[in-house]
């Protein structure tokens, strides 16, 4: 009887231990990157394969977050055809449970018109319409969503989730962001000090893993400006996730207070396969190892991004301290 009642606890001891996320020191979060090739036609099942292979492998994978750098749509049409395929895309997502969050890129506003080109009348105004993205990804989709800086509006927005026994945070910063953005973002992470931070936005890095200075010549800020005023100034800020250029690349950053950010651009364009870069992050033993998959094709990516980053510091819940 005794064994009996010691093995029961023992059982419900572990449940709830798993249930709490002490158990778990490994966890998965996706990133997808510039995904608009894979939405012209309705024939195209790419965006929609790459979801079902999530929402199939989200226990193996322990996925806690999706993230989407941003060109989800190429450009808008009458019909809306583009956003309603992504829109069927994310609803797998919505059905598994897995929270994501979202950074808009410049084809996902009415800066672009059909055909890919710029849209007539003001750019910069243009480039800060989001109302198709809007109607078709209303804030009470997000299932992780804590705040946003605009009602009704997730292009500036905080997701929060607990994975790896810490606190998470993803902040959402619109593309070339304007200065009260930017503060908005500042505030954000100023309450929340206990937070891993990861900053996911549509331009960043530039091809050569740099931090670009241009503003596209039609928005705000650069994403050095971001760097020099948000990213670098707190101590809690390690990720960075952006799109927009390129294929790949990685440069680490040190902040303002000795933290180590990890800054990683992911685009492809691909016209061909569905890469969606994966990061198993190991809060024990203080690593990200990463890897690009591309789920119609059921292989990984040969493109020699596949890498292990060790001795990465995390901020440990509870405490403001940092752990590896």
């Amino acid at each position: 009887m005794k064994k009996r009642f010691l093995f029961v606890f023992g059982l419900l001891f572990g449940v709830i231990l798993s249930f709490s996320g002490f158990c778990e020191d490994k966890f998965t979060i996706a990133v997808i990157p510039d995904s608009q090739q894979e939405i012209l036609n309705d024939k195209d099942t790419r965006l929609k394969n790459r979801m079902q292979w999530l929402a199939d492998n989200k226990k193996d994978l322990n996925l806690k977050m999706v993230l989407h750098v941003g060109d989800m749509m190429n450009w808008d049409t009458p019909d809306h055809a583009q956003y309603e395929r992504n829109s069927k895309g994310f609803e797998i997502l919505d059905k598994a449970g897995i929270p994501y969050a979202l950074a808009l890129g410049n084809h996902d506003t009415a800066a672009t018109k059909e055909g890919g080109s710029a849209a007539p009348g003001n750019v910069n105004t243009n480039l800060r319409n989001t109302s198709t993205f809007d109607t078709y990804f209303p804030t009470t989709r997000f299932k992780a969503l804590e705040g946003v800086f605009e009602k009704g509006k997730v292009g500036n927005s905080c997701h929060t989730f607990k994975a790896g026994g810490l606190d998470w945070l993803v902040i959402s910063l619109e593309l070339w962001a304007r200065t009260e953005e930017v503060e908005w973002a500042k505030k954000v992470v100023e309450d929340h000090p206990r937070h891993n931070i990861i900053i996911v936005t549509h331009s960043f890095l530039n091809g050569g893993s740099a931090i670009e200075k241009s503003n596209g010549g039609y928005g705000n800020n650069s994403p050095q400006f971001i760097f020099d005023n948000l990213v670098k100034k707190y101590g809690n800020i390690r990720l960075v996730f952006c799109g927009h250029v390129g294929g790949h690349g990685y440069r680490t950053d040190k902040g303002g207070n000795g933290n180590t950010i990890y800054e990683f651009v992911q685009c492809y364009h691909d016209n061909a396969t569905n890469p969606v870069r994966l990061f198993e992050i190991d809060t024990k033993n203080g690593s990200i190892n990463t890897w690009v998959y591309c789920p119609s094709i059921s292989k990984e990516k040969d493109d020699k991004s596949s890498f292990t980053v060790k001795d990465v510091s995390w901020v440990t819940s509870g405490s403001g301290k940092t752990a590896k």
